[in-house]
């Protein structure tokens, strides 16, 4: 019988333990279900929690379960008596039920489990509040929401599902008219044709690492993800900014959407048509669904805590962005290579454990190590370039690593006419002036913005292809765009010629 409530009494209910073991002890499917689903510590009476016990040790040592067999293996544990002796096992035998009914009976004792390690949370809660000083309000109530989230985390636990079943809900999917989405992808459109052609998007659930070199991009790119989406879609963008402020992070993007410098943008030394494209940007930036979080101490369970809370007050969240991996913080953080290694681990797990939960993207931007620099002339970056921990390459659905060959040489383009230099010689940057010179020569007008040409390595994608994009990167406005066709056309062809 269920204890009765009263101020300090925890939930239980007696008979239901009761009749999972009496199940357990003679039937062995149901032995199965038990295992798989209840542990010693989800019994409340001592009783029942030395019975389990006594039947997982038989069951560990392959030995038949039964009445006379737990009554001995409790007799070699010196706990018989403390359980009631022979005769309570033969009650808890009586109260056997069908194989049928274990289900049901099992979630009775998982739910009082629950419910109990709620109540007990709750309680350490109140009593860590009362005894012990705290620093830091928001880092208590992000921990106790851990905390809380951890006692209900197992209240069920989930069955094998026929490939038949799964089979006929894909099946029911595809054939259901599906809402046709932006640019034609099954996810989060990343913005970029080319992009979307390799990872078909960004997927809900998914981790999506942006890694480069500082100062080559990355932080950039990852902004033009976030503005792209927010304006193709209208969905709403989380953006966790825990190396600059949020006015910097506008006035980027208001170099994005205006292709104003941002050197103009920050001194305000705007004239003419600038002023109005820069105007107009604003109105657009500020329509859009973008929330940014500039906390400068970026707490692992504060983002966490604040993901949450924005998924719950605006349900359609379409992406969360974290810039950057690096300065992400664990409660217990200390000093030392091995303990940043492990700190990383962590954080890079409970990541995509929340891209999971919250089933959003997630792009987590991060640093290459300066194992790159040490390498001869092909300093493009590979998985094992990852900074700080293998764990990111494991935990991430897609990664991107970036290059920019501008960043490593100041190339020009060779002099045609003196013939100098052959064309099987020239670098990916050298061919890049030559096409950009030419198009300046076509169009009448510079390309401006001070462009580079970005090299965007999907070196790993869990669900679908990998493969290289092309961005061209105006710096000066912090600004990504796709080349035409007719500009691959020109690459394709100097670098053929550069074969031959």
């Amino acid at each position: 019988m269920a204890v009765s409530k009263n101020s300090r009494e925890l939930p239980y209910n007696a008979q239901a333990e009761q009749a999972v073991l009496g199940s357990a002890l003679l039937s062995r499917e149901c032995l199965y279900t038990v295992f798989s689903r209840l542990n010693e510590e989800d019994f409340f009476l001592g009783k029942h929690q030395l019975i389990y016990r006594a039947i997982k040790n038989l069951f560990d040592k392959q030995t038949p379960v039964d009445v006379l067999t737990v009554t001995e293996e409790l007799m070699n544990m010196k706990e018989l008596e403390t359980i009631g002796g022979v005769e309570y096992l033969q009650q808890c035998s009586d109260a056997m039920v069908a194989l049928s009914s274990i289900d049901y009976y099992v979630n009775i004792v998982n739910d009082q489990a629950v419910l109990r390690r709620l109540i007990q949370t709750c309680r350490d809660i109140d009593a860590a509040y009362l005894s012990e000083e705290i620093n830091d309000v928001n880092e208590f109530i992000a921990s106790s929401e851990a905390t809380l989230k951890d006692a209900v985390e197992k209240r069920r636990v989930a069955e094998f599902k026929k490939a038949k079943d799964v089979a006929e809900e894909v099946k029911l999917n595809i054939e259901t008219p599906q809402e046709v989405k932006t640019d034609g992808v099954s996810g989060l459109t990343t913005g970029f044709d080319r992009l979307n052609n390799i990872t078909q998007g960004f997927h809900p659930g998914d981790m999506i690492i942006v890694a480069a070199r500082p100062s080559v991009g990355k932080t950039a790119l990852a902004l033009n993800f976030a503005y792209r989406a927010a304006s193709r879609t209208n969905k709403p963008i989380a953006i966790f900014s825990l190396e600059m402020p949020a006015e910097a992070l506008i006035k980027r993007l208001i170099g994005v959407e205006s292709s104003v410098s941002l050197t103009k943008i920050t001194t305000g030394n705007l004239v003419g048509v600038d002023r109005a494209k820069v105007a107009n940007a604003i109105y657009k930036i500020g329509s859009l669904p973008l929330y940014i979080d500039d906390s400068p101490n970026g707490k692992l369970m504060d983002i966490i805590a604040k993901s949450r809370k924005l998924q719950a007050n605006e349900p359609d969240l379409g992406m969360i962005i974290i810039d950057y991996l690096g300065l992400v913080t664990t409660s217990n953080s200390s000093k030392g290579a091995d303990s940043r290694q492990e700190e990383v681990r962590k954080t890079s797990l409970a990541l995509k454990a929340l891209a999971r939960e919250l089933q959003v993207p997630i792009i987590v931007v991060s640093q290459l190590s300066r194992d790159v620099e040490k390498r001869g002339e092909n300093k493009r970056p590979i998985l094992s370039d990852l900074r700080d921990s293998g764990s990111i390459e494991q935990d991430a659905d897609v990664v991107m690593l970036l290059y920019r060959e501008d960043y490593y040489k100041n190339s020009k383009a060779p002099n045609n006419n003196a013939g100098n230099k052959k064309m099987g010689n020239l670098s990916g940057s050298e061919r890049f002036e030559m096409v950009k010179e030419q198009k300046e020569k076509i169009t009448g007008e510079p390309m401006g913005g001070d462009v580079s040409y970005v090299e965007v390595n999907v070196a790993k994608n869990r669900n679908g292809q990998t493969g290289n994009a092309y961005l061209f990167f105006y710096k000066s406005f912090g600004r990504f765009d796709e080349p035409s066709e007719e500009w691959l056309k020109q690459m394709r062809e100097i670098a053929e010629n550069a074969a031959n």
